[in-house]
């Protein structure tokens, strides 16, 4: 009897599509190779395709077919625009979209139970957590009158700042605070944004997908306005922002690997429900404080998941 010869296991293919110029420029590229790497996926077990794209938006489809091209097993779209390019490119290769803050809204799944069609992934909700940073604000500055808004306009990510800017208005309006909105649409806008916003007692930073290219601009143009801001997540305290609230972005990075796993073992993304962050951190750059004159309270420490000092 001729034995056959085993077979040689397939490895998994997992074409990446990032917003950011570089795996050196972007934060969670690092956490979301860890993450393959915690379920199993080591060195040698998994071939990523990597593709990179800053803003041009012809480019962006362009490197999305590409992945598509090469017969990726899964497909993972980091931020909204590349999850959407990668869902223009194929309504069949199975795709996770990672940091989106409204899936149902931007078109990509039905509901977050049922995702229907060939796509799920991990939300980063963002609307409902707006009353609680205005609060955060407040109670960081207890004598905080009023407070204003930095948010994006650009049409394409409407469906996330919307209920954000509005929930946020909502919320300053109840705690007795004087609010005002600023539109900022791009890196180019952010200093008249700020230069705006200081006549204000503080603001918020609504969510974008083009901030973590800026944060440490962004950051520069707070002090230099002496405007506390409270913003999306850790990132943005480490850059000099004066304090987040929110989900953990590097752990959300790493939640997307065994959600790819899932598919590659078989299930379909159809019936893979969409995960939402359920812990969120509070943190404080107390060193930006003490620039800005604040003396935040010994309560508020004590409640912050991290200091930066």
């Amino acid at each position: 009897m001729v034995a056959r010869a085993q077979q040689p296991k397939k490895i998994p293919r997992i074409g990446v599509l990032w917003q950011g110029a570089s795996a050196e420029t972007h934060p969670y590229f690092r956490p979301l190779r860890d993450g393959f790497k915690a379920i199993g996926y080591g060195e040698g077990s998994i071939i990523f395709e990597d593709r990179f794209f800053d803003k041009n938006s012809e480019n962006l489809d362009v490197l999305a077919k590409q992945l598509v091209e090469l017969k990726c097993d899964v497909l993972m779209g980091i931020t909204i625009p590349p999850a959407l390019a990668l869902r223009r490119a194929t309504s069949t290769v199975p795709i996770v979209f990672v940091y989106n803050p409204n899936p149902v809204g931007s078109g990509l799944v039905s509901s977050l139970n049922r995702p229907g069609g060939n796509v799920t992934g991990i939300a980063h909700v963002t609307s409902y957590l707006a009353a609680k940073r205005v609060e955060l604000l407040r109670d960081t500055i207890p004598a905080l009158s009023s407070v204003a808004m930095i948010w994006d306009p650009s049409p394409a990510f409407q469906f996330a700042t919307q209920p954000e800017l509005e929930d946020t208005r909502k919320a300053a309006n109840q705690l007795g605070l004087s609010f005002g909105s600023f539109e900022c649409g791009g890196p180019e806008g952010l200093e008249d944004a700020f230069s705006k916003a200081n006549q204000f007692g503080a603001a918020i930073l609504g969510a974008s997908v083009w901030h973590v290219f800026v944060l440490r601009r962004i950051a520069e143009l707070a002090i230099a306005a002496k405007l506390p801001v409270i913003s999306q997540a850790d990132p943005y305290p480490e850059a000099g922002l004066l304090m987040s609230y929110g989900a953990n972005w590097t752990i959300v990075a790493r939640d997307a690997a065994p959600l790819v796993k899932k598919i590659l073992e078989g299930e379909k993304p159809e019936n893979i429900p969409v995960q939402e962050p359920t812990t969120f951190e509070l943190v404080f750059n107390i060193k930006t404080a003490g620039v800005l004159g604040l003396q935040i309270p010994p309560i508020m420490l004590a409640r912050a998941t991290r200091v930066i000092d």
